[in-house]
This record gives C-alpha cells, structure tokens and sequence, in this order.
C-alpha cells in the first residue's frame, strides 16, 4: 500500500511559507525568467476577484486592484522540498520524491491498511505540514499511480478501499493524456476511465500507440512500479530574499524568530535538537557576513537559541543594507550526561553563553573568556579565549604558578636572572635524614627528599595596561619616579633584570625591570622598554 502527499500550488506555498498571514490574501506568482512574466499560480481569495492563469501582472491588478504579486523563489522551494521529506521521513523509512511538491512514500511493515489507520496516519502528516504553513492532500491506495490520482482528488485526505472501483469512477481528463488523444476519445463516447480500461489493453496499444499503454497502466490495480528512494539532508536551512532593503534590527529578528521556530520543528520530528546555527547575511554592496554558533547545551527550545542569535545580532554592523537572510542548522542527539557525586557544572551552558557574548558586545572580543598564555617569554603576554563547552577544560594564565612573567604574577626570574623572595615551589632536601629511603639500582640510599609546603612569595597585582611613569636613574640606578600611583623617591631598588626577543622580526622587544621600595614601605616593580618607563604593577 502506499500514500502520496501532494502540495497543491507548490511554488506559491513556497514563497508564502515565510509570510503566512498573506495566505489569505489575493496573492499571484510569477515566472521573472519568462518572456513575458505570466501568473501561473494564485490564492483562492485571487481567483475569488475574478484572477486566473496565464494573465499578465497588469491585467490581474486590474481585476483586482489588491492583488499582491510574488515571484517565483527556487531558494523558497528547495526550501519546502526538504520540510515535505523530512516530515514524511518521521513516518515513513521509504520516501521518493516523485515531483516538486509530490511525495511518495511506501507503507509496507507499518501496519497500516486501507481503512481508518490510515486515515489517522495521514491527519498526523497533514497536521505536521499544517504547522510548517504548508497545506497538503493525501490520497491511500494499493499502487503509486492510483494514491496519487487518490491524493487529487482528496479533500484533504482520500482513502481509495476498492482502488478498482475508485479509478473506474476517476474522469479520463484525470489521467492528464495528450490533448489530441483526450479529443479522441471524446469522439469514441469515453469518459470516464472505466469506460476506457473496457477497451482492453491490447486494443488500445492497437489504436493509440505505445503512450496510451503507459495510462492505461497506471490505473491498472497489478502495475506497481519501485519507488526510487530518496532520504532527507542533515543539514537544514530556511532562506528569504527580501523585497525591500533592511536597516533596522525589527525585521530582521523577526525573521530569524519565524527560522528558528521552522528549524527546531525540523529537528523535532525526527526527535533531534540544534547543534549548530550558520548565519549569512547578503548585503546590498555585494558583500555578505557570515557566523557560525556552536549551541553549547544542544536543545530546541526555541526562546533559548533565537536569544543567542539576538544576542549577537545586536552588535552586528554592516556597511550596507541587508538583502537576503539565510539560517542553516546542524541537528545533534540531545545529551543525557550522569554527574558523579562531587561533580559540577553548568546548571545552564546556554544562559552562560548567552551571558558571555552580552559581555563581549560590552567590553570587547578581547576582554572576555579564559587567559591563555602565549608561546614567548614576553611578560605578561596572554589571549583571552571562549570556553569550549564539553571539551576539555584548557590551562588559562592564572594557574601558570611559578611563571614570573605569567598573567598571573607569580614572581620567577627569567633565565639567567637572580632569585629573590617570590619563588613559588620550592623543595628542601635534607641529606641526613634517609633511613627510609629506598636503595638505587647499585644499592646505594637515596637521599631522603623531604617536600615542604610550597611557599608562596608576594604577590604581584598587575596594572593593565601597565601605568607611564618618569623615572629618574642615579649611577644607572632609579631613585625616583613620578605616576598615577605614586610620586617619590625611592628607598632601595633590586635589578636590572633584563628580558629580549623576537629579535629576528618586526615584533622584537627588550626590557629593563626593577623592583623597588618607596620610602614609606611599598613595594612596585617598574620597567623601562623602548616605549620608555612604566609601573607594571605593585606588590601585595
């Protein structure tokens, strides 16, 4: 048994999908790549007003000056194809694609027959596509041929129990033959294809050659052809070119709520979430912006993901107008994840994520997200980097103890320097302590290595960006400066401890660092570079 799903004004529906408040409206479409562009679809409100086929743009205004007129949108279409497989996909495994809005799909191993199973079955379809604005007929019968002739003639849902008896019924006019064999026909006194299946079909291969044989086929209740099997793409996207230019952000949003909302039902159907979004914006100067969104905690609820696009979309500024809006989505299986007892973690990744990218658009790409270190013994040198949600958690600056050019501070000399108080981990081997000690390969004891708790030095609050400041030396040695933080002279002063690199390119870099104490006990680190000197930060 088999069923067809049939989109009536395919095209139109299409193009109205995106805009389904003019569904009940008179609405034309046209072919822009004609000649002479033509309606060739409408609503029932535009054939209401008297409006056709085959007019003209013009002449259909004229008979109905309220008449809206579309054109014909192959981006729109792809579009619909894909919601029409995938929501027969959800319920049946074998699906073909026989004809642009036309969908056949094969009901062996479902238990379903020609009786009211059926009938809920297809309602379960029609109401699906209903909510993806999109109006469909389904017609039941024993071959493809004979559902789909079911499925047009269905209002919306015809199940053909006696596919013999219903053909037979069916107008020749049905069957859609060539003019001039319908006209023949006409002239034998046939009209319904009863009277013409009583012909028999050697007769009729006789009379009107090998053509009339393939439409005698197809009402024949023996003749099942195989379905060419089709299966819907993973990857889903919803496009919508605008009529007229978008400046302002209330447009725009508004269509990605109406995408978001299409998407996540996509996905639902086939009991998937979001796992990813790509956003493309076409502008008017030929350009185009594009950005991917990986959802931190796949879901589908659909407040969640059309606030993370708001989100950013608020700080995106464009040189010129928007043209056209695309939105692609990449489907994932929702995780279940078993926390052990001392466990922790986002009660909510997305509100997280949401929160991260607020703070970004306010203080900068820069300034949010994890320190990492760089690759270079430069002081202070790190990047800020974007969590990674469900990887592995990434070292940042702040835990680089021991690192004295760190982001975090922790006092180290660089190599060749002299060590001072600030050291981080330090070990105490006492050589005469060793009783417990296990022998090496030779026997021999090892000393007993006794590890203390770590002591920690003082500690460096840096100033970011590091303070300018005047220094004043004496025998190469500074005895005063003056800043924003302090303006004095100096008490004692430890250094230099001198750092290079990068001297082999344009981004090369020396400095002289000093640690110095102010005569009323504080202590700072200052240091002179080729951008002249500063205050990197004070001690704590």
């Amino acid at each position: 048994m088999f069923a067809v799903i049939v989109i009536p004004n395919f095209s139109l529906q299409a193009v109205l999908r995106n805009e389904p408040e003019l569904s009940a409206r008179a609405v034309g479409l046209v072919d822009p790549g004609q000649t002479k562009p033509l309606i060739i679809q409408l609503t029932a409100e535009a054939a209401r007003y008297g409006v056709c086929a085959g007019l003209t743009a013009s002449q259909a205004q004229a008979r109905c000056d309220a008449l809206i007129i579309k054109t014909l949108s192959p981006a729109a279409e792809q579009a619909a194809t894909d919601v029409l497989l995938q929501t027969v996909y959800a319920f049946s495994p074998n699906i073909e694609l026989t004809a642009p809005g036309v969908c056949t799909a094969e009901l062996k191993g479902l238990g379903i027959k020609l009786d009211a199973a059926a009938e809920s079955w297809g309602r379960q379809i029609l109401e699906s596509l209903a909510g993806f604005h999109l109006e469909a007929r389904i017609g039941f019968a024993v071959t493809p041929a004979l559902a789909l002739l079911a499925a047009r003639e269905a209002t919306p849902l015809l199940v053909a129990k006696d596919s013999a008896a219903f053909a037979a019924a069916l107008p020749v006019a049905a069957l859609e033959p060539p003019p001039p064999m319908l006209e023949i026909l006409a002239a034998w006194g046939i009209g319904t294809v009863g009277q013409w299946l009583a012909l028999g079909r050697d007769r009729v291969a006789e009379r009107l050659g090998s053509e009339a044989v393939a439409l005698f086929d197809r009402v024949s209740v023996d003749s099942i052809r195989p379905l060419k099997l089709v299966t819907p793409p993973e990857e889903v996207a919803e496009r919508m070119e605008f009529e007229h230019e978008v400046e302002t952000m209330e447009p725009l949003l508004f269509v990605v709520r109406r995408f978001v909302e299409q998407l996540a039902r996509r996905f639902e159907l086939v009991h998937l979430v979001v796992g990813e979004f790509q956003l493309r914006l076409d502008l008017s100067s030929g350009a185009n912006y594009e950005r991917m969104f990986t959802i931190p905690a796949p879901t589908a609820n659909i407040d969640t993901l059309f606030r993370m696009l708001q989100t950013h979309l608020e700080t995106v500024r464009t040189d010129s107008a928007i043209i056209a809006l695309r939105l692609g989505a990449k489907p994932c299986r929702a995780e279940a994840h078993q926390f052990g007892l001392f466990e922790t973690s986002l009660r909510d990744p997305n509100q997280f994520a949401e929160t991260l990218a607020r703070l970004t658009a306010l203080c900068g790409a820069d300034r949010v997200g994890t320190p990492q270190l760089e690759s270079t013994h430069r002081p202070d040198v790190f990047k800020m980097k974007m969590p990674e949600f469900g990887g592995e958690v990434s070292k940042g600056a702040g835990s680089e103890r021991g690192s004295r050019h760190g982001a975090s501070g922790y006092g180290v000399p660089p190599s060749g320097g002299r060590a001072r108080a600030n050291t981080g981990i330090s070990r105490i081997l006492d050589p005469l302590d060793n009783a417990n000690a296990p022998p090496d390969e030779a026997g021999t004891p090892y000393p007993d290595v006794n590890i203390a708790e770590p002591e920690r030095g003082l500690q460096l609050r840096r100033f970011r960006p590091p303070v300018p400041a005047s220094i004043e030396f004496q025998d190469e040695r500074p005895v005063r400066f003056q800043s924003k933080v302090f303006s004095g002279a100096l008490a004692d002063a430890r250094g230099p401890f001198r750092s290079s690199g990068n001297w082999w390119d344009d981004d090369r870099w020396a400095r002289e660092e000093w640690d110095v104490q102010t005569s009323g006990g504080a202590l700072y680190r200052i240091f002179f570079s080729a951008a002249g000197g500063f205050v990197e930060g004070v001690y704590d």
